[in-house]
């Protein structure tokens, strides 16, 4: 058995989170890299969610406003699609940043 490929042959759903949003930030090149490393590979279909471009609050609630509803709309259904995830992430004092605590 193909641990890669779901068995109906389809490929795997990959989410890719870019979760710096920081001016300068060095992540796009890693993404870049990743999304270069998976390009060819006809086993993966790769979507990049890139916290930065993604506007998400800060905080979760249980009655979100309007606007983290219409943020939250656009990156949800990208994440409920995917099969795995892959997390590219900065160190932010010995821990991860922020826009990914959400």
């Amino acid at each position: 058995m193909d641990l890669t490929t779901p068995e109906n042959g389809a490929p795997l759903k990959l989410a890719v989170i870019l979760s710096s949003n920081r001016e300068g930030r060095f992540g796009p090149v890693i993404a870049d890299w990743f999304l270069s490393r998976t390009a060819g590979r006809d086993d993966f279909a790769v979507d990049l969610i890139d916290l930065a471009d993604a506007d998400l609050p800060t905080a979760l609630s249980y009655r979100p406003g309007s606007a983290a509803r219409a943020a939250l709309a656009k990156v949800s259904p990208k994440l409920s699609a995917a099969d795995a995830f892959v997390v590219l992430t900065p160190e932010y004092n010995h821990s991860f940043p922020p826009p990914s605590r959400v």
